[in-house]
This record gives C-alpha cells, structure tokens and sequence, in this order.
C-alpha cells in the first residue's frame, strides 16, 4: 500500500484501499523523463590521489571520448607548432639537421638550429641563403626600397634639397658624397645591397649582404680564369698599391649547383682605420652580377667565424 495513503485523515476501510489502487496505476503509467536518467553508482570512500590524472578524472567522471581527445591533442599541438611554443617547433625542425626546414623553407620564420632563411625574388633574380637567427634586417635598406617603388609609381622622391646629397637614382646616398677623382669618370653608380642583416645595437660593420648588379652581356665567372685568378684579380681591384688599403687572400674556391658556377672568397682588408674578415660569393646569370658578402672585424673573427661561413655556403641562386 502506497505510503502516501497510510495517514492521512478520513481514509479508512473502502476508501484506503481505492487510495492506493488509484496510486498504483499512476506508477505505471508514469512516463520515464530523458532530462533526468538514473543515477549511476556514486564514488565511495576518500578522494582521489590528485598525483594520478587519469584516476581524478575517472573519479570525478567519465573519461573523454576517445575522438574529443584527440582533437584536442592535435589542436594543441598544431597550436604550439605553429606559434612556436616554447621553442618546441625549432626543435622539432632541427632533429633532421635543418634539411626538411630548408626544403620548406620553414626557416624563413622559423628558428631552426639557431639560423633562418632569407628568400629574395624570383624570376631570374631570387637568391636565398642562411643568417643568425638573432640578426635583424636592416630598416633603411627596406625604406629605401620602398621609396623607390614610389618613385616608380610616379612619385616625387622626398629627401634633401641638395642635389650633390642624391645617387644617379635620385635618392641619397647611404654614405657622405665623394668628390670623384679627376681620372675617375663621373656618374659611375655604386650598387647598394638589396638585403642585408647584422646584429641588433651594433655599428653595421658586422653583417651579411647581397648586392646584385648589371654587368656586360655574355659575362660569366670562368671568363676570369679559376678562382683563385680571379680571386687576385678582384684583391687587385679592391686595394691598388696607391689605396693605403692592404688585402690578404686565405681560400679561394669554386663550387657548382647544377650549371650555376659559384666562387667564394676569403680575405681580409686593413685601412687606417678598420681591420675587416670578409667572405665572399660571386655568380653571375642573364646579365647580372650577384655578390654576397659576409664581413665582420677581425677582431670577431673567432666567434663569428663558423656562421659567416654557413651563411656563405647557403647562398645560392632560385
């Protein structure tokens, strides 16, 4: 008999008994509701060792599915790999040396063994090659650049007024004008680096560069003669004996990558006042003369040594 008869007043004999038939029926057809299931078995006994995850979890509830968990992992870890979290994406990219970096070019923002990639152009006048990761790219280059795609587009170039302070191109020069030599014919153009990269805070002497010139058609590097010849030759050309400049050649050596002839250069150059460890790599293609320079004081040599070097084997043609 249903407790919800039992007691209560007035109920006795027939109706007590019409009470609970009536309330019988009512639990059998009372409907089951979705919002409320049963209740599961309740944990027992103390809390969980919050030393042991999977243990916590279990006892606050039920693990996860097993494809919620692994969208979340890969989430996670596409999350931490493309923002470089922690460094654990240069240190993925670096277990293999470098090499499926460099052939994806991941390095290009990416850390990878404590260098990145630099890739300039295309079309018969890209390059790419290597640099300290915690180099800087040099801001004025850029805005010089920048200025003279202006100019391009028909816009005035808006520096200085005095015209000895302007290049042939009509924008200042990146250092003080010289008065040419009475031998010497005028206008003769200086090519300006088109990228360079060097150590932040520092005066610029220590740095890589690549400057990427017109030269006569149908010039190409073994025209010079082996490396080492035109090694001489360019030493010559660099510090004649009426300079004051003395220059000391210590390798020199060619390498190919497919048909592109490559020569790298070793040497230092002493003035009055400087005292530069340079490296530097020379190919030509369709007219141009690519040159990338790695230089720093000979004093830095030592510490610098190992990734100017890198830098210069990198660089290569696109």
């Amino acid at each position: 008999m249903s407790s919800s008869c039992v007691g209560r007043p007035g109920l006795r004999g027939p109706r007590l008994r019409e009470c609970a038939r009536v309330h019988r029926g009512s639990r059998a057809l009372r409907p089951i509701c979705a919002a409320s299931p049963p209740e599961g078995p309740k944990p027992s006994g103390p809390g969980p060792n919050l030393a042991d995850p999977v243990g916590t979890i279990a006892w606050g509830g039920t693990l996860p599915s097993t494809r919620r968990a692994v969208l979340g992992g890969l989430s996670g870890l596409g999350i931490a790999l493309g923002g470089n979290l922690g460094g654990c994406t240069s240190f993925l990219l670096g277990l293999d040396g470098g090499q499926l970096a460099g052939r994806l070019r991941a390095d290009v923002l990416i850390p990878v063994r404590g260098i990145k990639r630099c890739v300039y152009g295309s079309g018969g006048s890209g390059f790419e090659f290597t640099y300290p990761a915690s180099w800087l790219g040099d801001q004025t280059l850029a805005y010089r650049a920048a200025k003279r795609a202006e100019a391009a587009r028909g816009g005035p170039p808006t520096f200085g007024s005095r015209r000895d302070d302007f290049d042939d191109s009509g924008f200042p020069a990146l250092s003080p004008p010289r008065r040419p030599a009475p031998q010497q014919a005028r206008g003769a153009e200086v090519a300006e680096p088109v990228v360079a990269f060097g150590p932040p805070g520092t005066t610029g002497e220590e740095n890589v560069s690549v400057i990427v010139a017109p030269i006569m058609a149908g010039f190409s590097l073994d025209s010079l003669g082996g490396p080492r010849d035109a090694a001489e030759r360019f030493l010559a050309s660099l510090a004649p004996p009426s300079s004051g400049l003395e220059a000391t050649l210590f390798s020199a050596e060619g390498r190919t990558d497919g048909s592109q002839l490559y020569y790298t250069l070793e040497y230092t150059v002493k003035g009055p006042r400087f005292y530069r460890h340079n490296v530097s790599v020379y190919t030509a293609r369709e007219n141009q003369l690519f040159t990338f320079n790695a230089q720093c004081p000979e004093a830095r040599w030592q510490e610098d040594a190992a990734a100017l070097l890198a830098a210069a084997a990198s660089f290569r043609l696109t």
